[in-house]
């Protein structure tokens, strides 16, 4: 797959640009602020999801307009076909999207045609942070194999919010309590069973080159460890004997005690097993690394084209060996690859194999 043309209008410091590459793998560079970043943003919201920064619909807008687009035209093989997406800020703060010219009511529709999985600075700070942000980073490798995930996490965090707010104003509806409580049973059951299946495909196919060794994955999750050994549905009425006999608890915590929002997840290095939370920023950037690399090869092997793969400032606490061994590897991937960095010279192994671009104040034009 490839991306072969990128129209951006009044997004982020972009008024009007129109961006035809013809490589897959894309390395831009520039000062920071210069808007590269902006870039891969824009690629990650023609997926479904909220995109790399998570940011609201306002803030994707230029200042001063009130309305902003991304679009674009991606060639697999010979199937040619356009996605965009955008708001108008003037109208009820909804995100629409268009697959070749035509309204797409369901993002899992997009999902089908295309994905992306990416990699930023902050994702540095992966293993010190919450669980929260683990399970974000999950979910989008889920999503990019099985769009109707987001759905369901969607439905059971609805369902979650909803409990705890009946829980606190109105706690003697029990026949509501319970009708919800079974949505959220079902939902977390069929999420955390995608999320198992992903992390079991990966890890029996780990990555591994060179320059990086393996990684295994592993979920923390009370829900998917029994579905390891009891079918869907006694897990799901297991979830809801559980919700039923801890109401009171959770209405004076606030919370809802059981669910796929308890999970976690983290990695180790295969070898040593030691864990990310012990590993150097270094080390802990080659398993997550790795980790999507592994993931783009099982996206070709299973759906038989790899998603898009978004790496802000990827060689930042990498040696000279790993870098040769990242930028060595993504050849091979037969996804489209757009790659960032301030200076130009690291990315020299790609010479002859990638297409440059310099980056100014909301311009690219070739390096």
């Amino acid at each position: 797959m490839k991306l072969t043309r990128l129209a951006l209008t009044d997004f982020r410091n972009y008024t009007h640009t129109v961006w035809t590459p013809d490589a897959s793998i894309l390395v831009l560079t520039g000062d920071n602020g210069s808007g590269k970043t902006n870039l891969l943003e824009a690629v990650s919201l023609l997926a479904p999801g909220r995109g790399l920064r998570g940011a609201s619909l306002p803030a994707l807008c230029r200042n001063g307009a009130e309305h902003w687009g991304v679009a674009a035209t991606l060639r697999s093989g010979l199937d040619e076909f356009r996605i965009g997406t955008g708001s108008d800020l003037t109208q009820k703060q909804r995100r629409t999207f268009r697959l070749d010219g035509e309204n797409v009511r369901s993002q899992s529709a997009i999902g089908q045609k295309f994905s992306c999985v990416w990699l930023t600075p902050q994702m540095d700070r992966l293993f010190q942070e919450g669980s929260s942000g683990r399970r974000r980073f999950l979910d989008r490798l889920v999503m990019a194999l099985s769009p109707d995930h987001g759905r369901q996490i969607a439905a059971h965090d609805r369902s979650v919010v909803s409990r705890n707010r009946i829980l606190a104003e109105r706690p003697a509806e029990t026949a509501w309590l319970a009708s919800i409580e079974d949505s959220i049973a079902r939902h977390a059951v069929a999420a955390s069973a995608a999320r198992l299946a992903l992390i079991e495909s990966m890890n029996r196919h780990p990555f591994e080159n060179e320059g990086f060794s393996s990684s295994t994955l592993h979920l923390d999750c009370v829900i998917s460890s029994r579905l390891a050994i009891h079918s869907a549905l006694e897990v799901e009425d297991w979830i809801r004997d559980s919700l039923q006999q801890t109401r009171s608890e959770d209405r004076h915590r606030s919370t809802t005690s059981v669910g796929a929002h308890r999970a976690d997840f983290t990695l180790s290095d295969t070898a040593t097993g030691r864990s990310a939370e012990l590993s150097s920023s270094g080390q802990q950037k080659v398993m997550l690394t790795g980790t999507i690399l592994s993931h783009a090869r099982l996206m070709t092997q299973e759906r038989g084209h790899a998603p898009a793969i978004l790496l802000d400032e990827p060689l930042l606490h990498l040696d000279e060996k790993r870098r040769c061994a990242l930028l060595g590897s993504l050849e091979g991937l037969q996804a489209p690859v757009l790659i960032t960095g301030t200076d130009i010279e690291p990315f020299s192994p790609l010479a002859g194999r990638a297409q440059f671009f310099s980056v100014r104040n909301g311009t690219i034009s070739p390096s």
